[in-house]
């Protein structure tokens, strides 16, 4: 029986899902980018042998700017490492500032949870530390319902 991986490699593996390997060969080398840099961008596409990197901030667009040779080099460097990104085939990249607002990342939601037990146990501790620190756990679970 094949695993997941062949499976998924076989499918990125047939032309017509090119895309998928074209994007990944994409990450990595946003991923291989400084991390302020590969924060500022918000997504990234190529269009008539052009990538195109649509970043997040006008300041960081002049220091893309500036970074192209940094990036090509890093895109072929990927290619020599990676074979299946030979497919990507890029003369000029662009890069400029999306005049769209970038949605807020919703905040993580704090886990809570109803306290199982109701602080009544004997504190068998035979050290005065432990016995101390036992009845901290026994008063904090006692005054949290």
């Amino acid at each position: 029986m094949k695993t997941a991986k062949d499976i998924i490699s076989h499918i990125t593996r047939k032309p017509q899902n090119s895309q998928i390997i074209k994007t990944e060969c994409i990450d990595k080398l946003i991923s291989c980018l400084p991390p302020h840099l590969a924060n500022a961008v918000m997504f990234t596409y190529i269009k008539n042998r052009t990538l195109f990197f649509v970043l997040n901030h006008p300041g960081l667009k002049m220091e893309f700017n500036y970074k192209h040779n940094l990036i090509k080099s890093l895109l072929n460097k990927i290619k020599d490492i990676d074979l299946k990104c030979q497919i990507i085939e890029v003369d000029t990249i662009n890069s400029f500032v999306s005049n769209k607002i970038p949605t807020p990342k919703a905040d993580k939601k704090v886990l809570t949870y109803k306290e199982r037990s109701s602080g009544e146990f004997t504190n068998l501790a035979t050290s005065d530390e432990l016995k101390e620190l036992f009845e901290k756990i026994k008063s904090t679970i006692k005054n949290n319902p």
